[in-house]
């Protein structure tokens, strides 16, 4: 009998907001590099594709944001068949066009922080994923990338 593990997004999201806060409070408001008009556009298509993740990962599986214990399926299709964590993916894409438009030191460090934290808490689930799903899931991360998609498939 395997032991059941807790991987819950609201222990994941406490975490980042601890990191965030820190690096609000205890960093000073330097801005790296000059603000941008053309990084600022950044940030539009930056949002348009974290909406079109979330809403296509929320309609093709609809327990994704449930903890990795509450799913129990490995979704392939829909957005699932480009990226297997498209809301992680969407999360990360949104805070650094959030950066390149407000180019200070404590949202740079943010944005570093909630990177590294999801690419942690992506390893973590997927672990679970595999003991949960065995070879079903192993040949599902074979066969699509974790969170960067590939652009042009060969």
């Amino acid at each position: 009998m395997s032991k059941q593990k807790f991987v819950s997004p609201v222990l994941m999201w406490i975490i980042v907001i601890i990191g965030v806060f820190v690096s609000f409070r205890f960093f000073p408001q330097t801005e790296i590099f000059p603000r941008n008009p053309i990084t600022s556009f950044l940030i539009v298509p930056a949002g348009i594709y974290w909406l079109y993740f979330f809403v296509g990962a929320l309609r093709v599986h609809k327990k994704a944001a449930l903890s990795a214990e509450k799913i129990d399926k490995v979704v392939t299709s829909g957005i699932y068949q480009i990226v297997r964590h498209p809301i992680y993916s969407a999360d990360i894409i949104l805070a650094w066009g959030i950066f390149f438009h407000w180019p200070y030191l404590k949202i740079l460090l943010s944005v570093i922080w909630l990177t590294l934290v999801l690419i942690f808490w992506m390893r973590l689930e997927e672990k679970a994923l595999a003991e949960k799903f065995g070879e079903e899931y192993s040949n599902y991360k074979k066969n699509v990338p974790m969170f960067v998609t590939k652009f042009f498939k060969k």
